[in-house]
């Protein structure tokens, strides 16, 4: 019997990655989760919500292992957060059979999370980003930008290689080229090798480098000298943490995010003062963004079902219904439970003793098939092609995309 049903506090158990290279991205999500239940003292709809953290470590054994513990053992209510895509798939599997609510609310952009039957259920809800409504845009703001030839720089791993595939498939559709596949494993420490092979023909660079992985490859990138190429960063690379280590050496990135500090709203800058006064000193990310705006579309679903969690039907029915106005912007999910965001591209700048965002554009309503169907995107192998980008035509695309 789960705590709500028995009459007692609503218990969340949140489930993020609190250690390895991608630790702080997952901490600072958790964070703003708590952050926004602050704002609240604790209480939603008349009743005190518990919040059970739990550490997937990055692995998706240890996330099903997790979630077990949470639902089985914790008597948890729901379970949220998650990060990294290969947990994301493994948890969304356990929860469509254990019939838990599962919100997504961490950085999980798994591209068939929501689609795919050995993934979806009526369980699961997604409030965070998707892989093609955040790299879509970066792949088409690039071409708009005028750069025609560019390096993919991605890490190893299944967030990276989805990553590549759709953003390079996005900008070989627009007309553009990729000369150069680099994907270092998760966890690289020293990138000069593959630094020092970088093709002098491109434009400019794509980056989904997440965690201590792109702050390290923007450190020694920046050590080279010599030509500068201009850096899209679609991964997170130059989020709070790093951008606060980086400093004058992220000037110039332009980064693609579904949160961005310039976005001048009452709420967003309310968000970000609460922030500044319970962390002073700490830089913000866009990953604390995701928690709060999360805990804001949960709590708001809570609060519809007068605190009753108990009944699990009335509890989804009221995410399924989100449509509201968050510290990210608007936000509402589409017919596949899945969320339907603005995503946002800045630039870093120098703005008197500190670097921050400056906004360049916003691609509004961005979801899952803003850019493309759903028939062109199940033709792709997403996650299965690297190395496969390199010269391709948009010619080829189109044949390999019609199978």
């Amino acid at each position: 019997m789960s705590a709500a049903a028995s009459g007692q506090s609503i218990k969340i158990g949140y489930i993020q990655t609190l250690t390895g290279p991608t630790a702080n991205v997952g901490k600072d999500n958790l964070d703003g989760f708590t952050l926004y239940l602050d704002s609240v003292n604790n209480t939603i709809a008349g009743k005190k919500v518990e919040v059970v953290p739990a550490d997937d470590g990055g692995k998706p054994d240890v996330g099903v292992t997790k979630a077990k513990q949470l639902v089985e053992n914790d008597h948890v209510d729901l379970l949220m957060g998650i990060n990294l895509t290969p947990v994301c798939y493994a948890v969304a599997a356990y929860v469509r059979d254990a019939k838990v609510p599962f919100a997504e609310t961490g950085n999980c952009a798994a591209e068939r999370l929501t689609t795919d039957p050995k993934f979806k259920s009526p369980y699961l809800t997604r409030f965070t980003f998707t892989g093609t409504g955040n790299w879509d845009p970066a792949a088409d703001w690039t071409y708009k930008k005028g750069y025609r030839k560019v390096i993919i720089a991605a890490s190893d791993f299944g967030p990276g290689l989805e990553a590549t595939d759709i953003y390079a498939s996005a900008f070989i559709e627009r007309g553009g080229t990729v000369v150069q596949e680099i994907h270092p494993p998760a966890g690289t420490t020293d990138f000069g090798a593959y630094l020092a092979q970088l093709d002098k023909s491109a434009d400019a660079i794509g980056l989904m480098m997440s965690g201590i992985d792109g702050l390290r490859f923007l450190e020694q990138i920046d050590g080279l000298g010599g030509k500068k190429l201009p850096i899209v960063d679609f991964g997170g690379a130059v989020k709070g943490p790093n951008l606060a280590q980086l400093k004058q050496k992220a000037l110039g990135i332009v980064g693609v995010d579904q949160w961005t500090s310039a976005l001048d709203t009452p709420m967003n800058k309310a968000f970000m003062k609460a922030f500044a006064a319970k962390y002073p000193g700490r830089p913000i990310s866009g990953d604390v963004g995701l928690g709060y705006a999360g805990g804001q579309a949960v709590g708001a679903a809570i609060q519809k079902v007068n605190g009753d969690v108990s009944d699990r039907q009335k509890l989804l029915d009221a995410l399924y219904a989100t449509n509201m106005e968050t510290v990210r912007g608007p936000i509402k999910l589409d017919a596949d439970h899945d969320i339907v965001p603005t995503t946002y591209v800045f630039q870093i700048t120098q703005q008197g003793d500190a670097v921050d965002h400056t906004l360049l554009d916003t691609y509004p309503n961005s979801s899952r098939t803003a850019f493309r169907s759903q028939s062109e995107i199940d033709r792709l192998d997403l996650g299965g092609m690297k190395g496969k980008w390199v010269g391709m035509t948009k010619d080829q695309l189109e044949k390999l995309a019609k199978g």
